[in-house]
């Protein structure tokens, strides 16, 4: 919740048992018959006398409670069935149109997985309605109550289809999707502040028991189980970095009792995924918007929407910069040496990867040419590092020279060289030009 890399065992476990489809439907499933019961019990104690004497009967005999209570079950099979249809076709389509790494977070979209599990819940509760009414019985020792909380749930699941389905509709809107991980990914989740790297020698080196991609970093528990530990420790991995076995994954000055104790501080997956924070997020804006750069889907105007949602998320990440000679740790806490987790080892990858895709499109390039010299007004105004803003004017320019190299017509490169010609109009005289 709070956009820390999810590391774990604890919270990779509840993770997955909680981000997905089935296991809400699950505890609606096994809550059903719990709750009809109670109710039941509810309705031969009090209810349904309750509801007689006050000429408050939902119907006229217990054969059309009966019937009804079958009609109710078979809507709501019917609803069931409809969003589960539903729900894989806008899956499969907005996977072919925006990237199946985001079906990851779609499984976690609350709405969806409320929406599944109410409708399972009063299937089974109308099922087992039906199933205590005896139609030949008087009305008086028929359970009217039950029967009228199968009429309310269906009116219920009714309205939540609706929201439901335009949900779903709003799933393959792909601006919402890009202004949503742009606002996931924009929080720091580990704060760092520079200092200079340890330049003596590391006594003990960590091997990483296997290949796969670094889920995160539990720094707090590596942080206790070093507090008694002096001297210099470096992780030499970073969330979402990919490592084969016995590949160094950190080095420390003075030997550890327990090195399997520092790997299980440094979990290691099969694949990427939405559970290692920013990192992820941050390639995921550049995935959408090099496909949508790409020639089968060739829609420039989101390729747009996601340079600026990548502005935002750079934007926000401006206090973790750190200088070149430095190296960053962690702020406040144990000097725990964090190479790749500052502003440059987050983007400076994704950034080269979205230059390389938005090459061929000059007026995407010429967009993000026109973040970038914002972006160096609104740093100098706030007094960020001079170091940032050199990072930023030196990747404009990496940028429009290879979209120079690639345009087609003169007129292209005269736009882009302008474009670029603003960034340092903008480095130069940053408060005074809007």
């Amino acid at each position: 919740m709070n956009n820390n890399p999810i590391t774990g065992l604890t919270g990779w476990i509840a993770h997955r048992l909680t981000v997905n489809y089935w296991s809400l439907a699950l505890g609606a499933v096994i809550a059903s018959p719990l709750f009809f019961f109670a109710t039941l019990a509810f309705d031969r104690d009090s209810a349904t006398d309750w509801l007689l004497r006050e000429d408050l009967a939902p119907v006229a005999t217990a054969d059309t409670a009966r019937d009804l209570a079958g009609v109710v079950a078979g809507i709501d099979a019917a609803f069931i069935t409809l969003y589960f249809s539903i729900s894989l076709l806008v899956l499969t389509i907005a996977a072919g149109n925006l990237g199946v790494r985001l079906v990851d977070r779609w499984l976690a979209k609350k709405l969806v997985r409320i929406s599944i599990a109410g409708l399972s819940f009063t299937l089974i509760y109308a099922v087992l309605t039906m199933a205590a009414i005896d139609p030949d019985a008087e009305l008086a020792d028929t359970p009217l109550f039950c029967f009228a909380l199968t009429i309310f749930f269906l009116l219920v699941n009714i309205a939540m289809l609706a929201v439901a389905l335009h949900d779903l509709g709003r799933t393959i809107f792909v601006d919402k999707e890009i202004d949503q991980l742009a606002a996931d990914a924009k929080p720091i989740s580990v704060e760092v502040e520079g200092q200079r790297p340890f330049s003596g020698t590391f006594a003990q080196t960590i091997l990483a028991p296997k290949d796969g991609y670094v889920e995160g970093i539990e720094l707090d528990k590596l942080e206790k189980h070093l507090a008694d530990l002096p001297g210099a420790v470096r992780v030499c991995v970073a969330p979402g970095q990919h490592v084969f076995e016995n590949q160094t994954i950190a080095m420390l000055e003075n030997e550890c009792s327990n090195p399997d104790f520092v790997r299980e501080c440094i979990p290691i997956g099969n694949f990427r995924s939405d559970n290692q924070g920013t990192v992820f997020q941050i390639r995921l804006l550049v995935e959408i918007a090099a496909r949508a750069m790409s020639p089968a889907v060739n829609d420039f105007w989101t390729a747009m929407v996601a340079a600026d949602a990548i502005c935002e998320v750079l934007q926000g990440h401006r206090g973790n910069w750190i200088d070149e000679l430095q190296i960053p740790v962690r702020c406040g806490k144990r000097a725990i040496e964090l190479p790749g987790q500052d502003f440059r080892g987050l983007f400076e990858d994704p950034l080269a990867e979205f230059r390389q895709a938005a090459a061929d499109y000059p007026s995407v390039s010429i967009r993000m040419i026109g973040n970038i010299a914002r972006m160096i007004t609104q740093l100098h105004v706030v007094g960020c590092p001079a170091g940032l803003r050199g990072f930023l004017r030196d990747y404009a320019e990496q940028l429009a020279n290879h979209a120079q190299a690639r345009a087609q017509t003169g007129k292209d490169r005269e736009d882009i060289g302008a474009a670029f010609a603003n960034v340092d109009r903008m480095m130069m005289e940053p408060a005074t030009r809007c």
